[in-house]
């Protein structure tokens, strides 16, 4: 938004606005938001909003009854062929469970990174 003129008539500027907040929509800023995204849950941070807590947890809850609902369907003869599976649903979980709970960085440290 640095190449905006000064004298651009308001309107114009809310429209360079509006454009520049969208731009996300298009193929090569999807793949960039998704990989964020994915690194957020997968790796985890410290600098994390509480907002972005909330839904990983979610995430991760969802992962562990998943596992769980798994291991409960299975009856018979074919249950040991659920294990991996309803253990790789509940470790998914449990890693995505703590990227969720670990605390952030004091802010001191975070200021040292920028």
């Amino acid at each position: 938004m640095a190449d905006i003129p000064e004298k651009q008539h308001p309107i114009e500027r809310l429209a360079d606005d509006v454009e520049f907040k969208q731009r996300n929509t298009t193929w090569p800023d999807v793949m960039v938001n998704a990989s964020s995204a994915d690194e957020l849950m997968w790796k985890g941070s410290r600098r994390i909003t509480k907002l972005q807590r909330v839904g990983v947890g979610l995430f991760g809850v969802f992962f562990v009854l998943a596992g769980v609902s798994i291991a409960g369907s299975f009856h018979g003869d074919g249950w040991w062929a659920g294990i991996p599976i309803e253990i790789g649903f509940i470790l998914v979980g449990c890693k995505l469970l703590w990227n969720s709970v670990r605390k952030n960085d004091s802010p001191k440290e975070m200021q040292k990174d920028e």
